[in-house]
């Protein structure tokens, strides 16, 4: 015998609570009562009829509260506030609980985690740097912070480490609605596409600059699916075959000590004569285009680089600000014909002009203000742009100093330059660079040979 103080009690799913009651508890010989309801399957009564009907309006109120609690969390995601569990790096602010701020304690072991990526360590290097300083992992730390005074060191694991440096919780963004219930009944989530995440910049104190976090974000997905090996050359994955497209393959050292480069297509299909060799010692290549590297850097930071970027800048500071004062000259001008319509309006509403005056009247200013609209539209484009410009200039200066003051560099640092490097069968060289400025630099230069015993350049 089953008995509930209602209907509802049995549950709010009325295919389920009918499988049961219709089906389960008479082949079981069990007997249901719902005594609210005046429920009894012992009975043939008009109650038992209703039972159904009175399922569906159960499920139909479990339903409806279902969409009053995700409208209230919605709307607070999309006030930035913020609904989980603090993430390790911070903690809940004590006067409002859907605000972050900084543990500093274990924002220090995050900042760490961000500074040894970007010097060019794995995930899994960092993992066991973390577990032999000791520094616990978030479990452990979270479980310490609560009271607990028991000591253990778990060991960090790669995923962890990864799952860090992929959110973007520490740039003080909140990112929220990453995933929803297929149904109210059901307990299953499915993940959404990013563009429809609730993303809300600024909330709380970050922790890691966005242009360091964007940084490892690019060397994440550059990394993706690869996997650690004992020879990662500083140039693998950049050098292409300038004949057939395909990449330069990077042989493991010979018994001399020798690593060669080769055309992958060549290699694997050389019996069908497909493309050439394109060899070269990959030990000379590295030093001498690194060399090549620093010389480019170098003639971009010179003194009449810098002024020549100084000069600019002041330039570009003064369109900046006239590009402004047009803005809000068109800005006047659509206020001052917005302000003619309402007035022409009201002449016609007092019959001073004819509708048919007014209609052509205000056609007119509608057109107006709408090329006003359009040249607001393009002047603010104009000004994205130019902030744009600004940024890449800010970080091309940063990373090039960082480059300079390196002994030996990451590959990191030279896929922030780098776009590719194309290799001919001479052995000439052409750098495709992921910045403008340093492109221009390599344009106007004879082209490089490397990959020979001495650097050289070769006359056009």
């Amino acid at each position: 015998m089953v008995v509930t103080k209602d209907l509802s009690r049995l549950g709010r799913n009325y295919v389920q609570s009918g499988l049961y009651i219709e089906t389960y508890f008479p082949e079981h010989e069990v007997r249901f009562v719902a005594i609210l309801d005046n429920i009894d399957t012992a009975y043939d009564t008009s109650n038992n009829d209703i039972a159904p009907f009175k399922s569906i309006l159960n499920e139909m109120y479990a339903k409806d509260t279902s969409k009053k609690i995700n409208s209230v969390l919605q709307t607070k995601r999309n006030l930035g506030e913020y609904l989980g569990t603090a993430p390790y790096g911070y903690k809940k602010d004590p006067q409002n609980k859907y605000h972050l701020i900084i543990d500093e304690e274990a924002a220090k072991t995050v900042k760490l985690i961000y500074k040894k990526y970007l010097e060019g360590y794995g995930t899994m290097q960092i993992a066991d740097y973390l577990s032999k300083q000791k520094i616990p992992i978030p479990s452990d730390y979270n479980k310490r912070k609560k009271g607990n005074k028991a000591i253990s060191y778990g060991l960090w694991q790669q995923s962890t480490v990864r799952f860090i440096l992929s959110n973007e919780i520490y740039t003080g963004t909140i990112v929220q609605g990453k995933r929803k219930k297929v149904s109210f009944k059901s307990k299953k989530f499915i993940n959404l596409p990013e563009e429809d995440w609730i993303k809300v910049e600024n909330m709380h104190e970050a922790i890691i600059s966005k242009e360091d976090f964007e940084r490892a974000k690019k060397i994440i997905t550059a990394t993706k699916g690869t996997r650690i090996i004992q020879n990662d050359y500083l140039f693998k994955g950049l050098l292409k075959c300038s004949d057939c497209g395909g990449y330069i393959g990077i042989k493991s050292p010979d018994k001399n000590g020798n690593i060669y480069g080769r055309c992958q297509k060549n290699a694997r299909y050389s019996k069908f004569n497909i493309c050439t060799p394109h060899s070269f010692n990959y030990q000379v290549f590295e030093e001498q285009i690194i060399k090549v590297l620093k010389e480019i850097c170098k003639q971009y930071t010179n003194k009449t680089k810098l002024e020549e970027i100084a000069k600019k800048t002041k330039i570009n500071k003064t369109e900046t600000q006239n590009t402004q004062k047009q803005i809000e000259l068109l800005t006047q001008e659509i206020s001052k014909e917005t302000k003619k319509l309402e007035i022409m309006y009201e002449d016609r509403l007092t019959e001073i002009i004819t509708p048919e005056e007014y209609i052509k009247k205000a056609n007119k200013i509608k057109e107006t203000i709408k090329k006003h609209e359009e040249t607001i539209k393009e002047l603010k484009n104009q000004q994205t742009n130019q902030k744009n410009e600004k940024e890449t200039e800010t970080k091309l200066n940063k990373l090039i100093q960082e480059f300079l003051n390196m002994t030996k560099p990451t590959k990191e640092i030279i896929r922030e330059f780098i776009n590719k490097i194309e290799i001919h069968n001479d052995k000439q060289i052409d750098i495709y660079f992921n910045f403008k400025p340093l492109q221009d630099i390599t344009t106007n230069q004879t082209k490089i040979i490397c990959a020979k015993k001495e650097y050289e350049k070769k006359a056009s």
